[in-house]
């Protein structure tokens, strides 16, 4: 079954908005190429522990009834 795709996780979608948020909370200290690709490589960390905490998270939600095969 295909995921929807407003639900579903892109890491390179996550990523992008997380590295927007940082280039604008951190905006003055982006003086060089460096530092924005450093920023770029922390957003796709960041993108990664969310995507694996929340991959964690729905694995330890009780499976209802249905989908348990009774």
């Amino acid at each position: 079954a295909a995921i929807p795709s407003e639900t579903a996780m892109d890491i390179h979608d996550i990523a992008l908005k997380l590295f927007a948020q940082l280039v604008a909370h951190n905006r003055v200290d982006l003086v060089s190429e460096a530092a924005r690709v450093e920023l770029g490589r922390e957003a796709y960390r960041y993108a990664d522990a969310f995507i694996a905490a929340k991959d964690a998270y729905i694995r330890e939600l009780p499976a209802a009834a249905t989908e348990l095969g009774y």
